[in-house]
């Protein structure tokens, strides 16, 4: 499967990877197989095409960002021995959280604009 959009991406601690798109739906990050983009599908469902893809991008540069923070997150239910498909469950949920929430930072007003609340 081809990449339909290839993009470089470069994180605050140093980390660059290439991120690829495979259609609406699907994407990839350095050597990462490609993943169904659950949520960035819910979360762009009616929006442009133009807009939907740059937040997107941001949305996966998120998770990469929020990586550091994730690493000992992780561990935290492991150590603690809790159940391992609802602590899974509650770390994915995070680290979505997570990636939207440095959407919404790296956007300010525009995030907003985008899904028409508030003024623009």
């Amino acid at each position: 499967m081809n990449p339909a959009l290839t993009r470089e991406l470069r994180t605050w601690y140093g980390l660059s990877l290439t991120l690829h798109f495979y259609g609406a739906h699907w994407a990839s990050v350095g050597p990462l197989p490609p993943h169904p983009q659950l949520v960035n599908m819910l979360l762009r469902m009616r929006l442009p095409e133009e807009d939907s893809l740059h937040l997107q991008i941001l949305h996966e540069l998120g998770h990469l960002q929020s990586l550091p923070l994730m690493v000992p997150i992780i561990a935290v239910p492991f150590l603690l021995s809790w159940p391992v498909i609802p602590a899974l469950a509650g770390l994915f949920i995070l680290w979505e959280v997570l990636s939207e929430s440095y959407v919404i930072y790296r956007e300010g007003r525009n995030y907003w604009r985008i899904y028409g609340i508030g003024p623009g």
